[in-house]
């Protein structure tokens, strides 16, 4: 069984380790070149830190990267709107919130996968056509390949959807997310925890991903938007936050600017003997941190589902689905509803009430309903 994965990001490399685990080879198709450490940090949840628990590399992940013991909503001035201790998840889970660099998560998947399967760097995909129980592949480059199996991971714009005949709406926002590390040391009261922070129309916030690194983001609402975003006019919008914000501003070099979008909810992500996941399948916007944790879990769901159907893949794409919809839906849904609220003062205030009202059980059960995972 000859099986093809479309991107090198997160979700593909994951993918190709997950089926290793359960013994299925895979090949690596990604268009970049090289492998580099860019884009600024993610904050891996308990979901998808199973996930790498289960492949063996927690242990690397977490020393990469920084754990977060808590997780905290506030005010402009860091005044607390909710606190959120992750030690509860971690009684339960065994595991917290890992605060890891992009690239640095990317480079340590990568290092693990080319040790034990193969990449293919410079194979820009380009289309793909059915012949029988064959996928013929087409790269932009003009070499070709043929598989059994081939698994669309690469990203909201995939090329892998496009060919499969699925639609690629895109749901914007009407907000931009900048992203940025600063070469910072947070006071000691900051440490390992993730903070943010709510104004009117934007939002700050921020994690220790190591000693001397912080990683941050901030999400603008377009209207307020200056016609140049940069540092110095990100630093006016946010006058009124507190001086660390202007600190971790003050010590970055480089922002990673983007247009916040999801993907319309698609009627099916497989056809035959081809699948998408990811981004590819589900883009959500960033507001639950969720987006990279559902692609961590996707390959872990996949690569089982498929182990115990490797004789009828469609059929195991159509199980992955199934098992996959409800999550995938609660968390794009809920990542939007909770972005636009959090950026008007009557949806903050709402948000206010019910978090200060939701009940501690109550509030267990939603982080069970992210943060469980089926054993296989």
């Amino acid at each position: 069984m000859e099986v093809s994965i479309i991107g090198g990001g997160i979700t593909g490399l994951t993918t190709a380790l997950s089926l290793h685990k359960v013994g299925i080879e895979s090949t690596i198709y990604e268009q970049a070149q090289t492998l580099n450490e860019i884009g600024a940090g993610v904050w891996l949840q308990p979901n998808a830190v199973q996930v790498l628990q289960w492949l063996g590399i927690e242990k690397e992940i977490i020393e990469s990267g920084c754990v977060l013991n808590k997780m905290e909503i506030t005010y402009p001035d860091l005044t607390p709107i909710k606190k959120i201790k992750n030690s509860i998840v971690a009684d339960q889970y065994g595991n917290q919130t890992i605060a890891i660099h992009r690239g640095k998560l990317q480079s340590i998947l990568y290092e693990k996968f080319s040790q034990i399967g193969n990449i293919e760097l410079g194979m820009p995909y380009s289309s793909h056509t059915t012949e029988g129980n064959k996928i013929n592949i087409q790269f932009g480059n003009n070499e070709h390949a043929s598989t059994d199996l081939l698994l669309g991971a690469d990203g909201i714009k995939s090329k892998v959807r496009h060919a499969m005949g699925l639609p690629s709406e895109y749901k914007y926002t009407n907000q931009i997310c900048c992203r940025g590390i600063a070469d910072f040391e947070l006071p000691e009261q900051f440490k390992n925890e993730g903070k943010e922070v709510w104004g009117n129309k934007l939002r700050f916030g921020f994690s220790q991903l190591s000693s001397r690194t912080v990683y941050f983001f901030v999400v603008i609402n377009k209207e307020i938007c200056p016609d140049e975003l940069t540092l110095d006019s990100i630093a006016i919008l946010f006058k009124d936050f507190h001086p660390l914000v202007h600190e971790l501003l003050k010590a970055t070099k480089d922002l990673h600017t983007t247009e916040l979008a999801d993907l319309k909810r698609l009627e099916t992500w497989h056809s035959s003997n081809s699948c998408l996941l990811g981004d590819a399948a589900h883009a959500t916007t960033p507001n639950m941190g969720q987006g990279a944790c559902q692609g961590i879990e996707d390959a872990y769901y996949l690569s089982n589902i498929l182990k115990n159907n490797i004789d009828d893949p469609t059929n195991a794409f159509a199980r992955f689905e199934e098992t996959r919809r409800k999550k995938v839906d609660y968390v794009v849904n809920n990542s939007w509803r909770f972005g636009k609220m959090a950026h008007n003062p009557t949806g903050q205030a709402l948000l206010r009430g019910i978090m200060k009202l939701t009940p501690e059980k109550v509030m267990n059960k939603q982080m069970n309903q992210l943060y469980e995972i089926q054993k296989f």
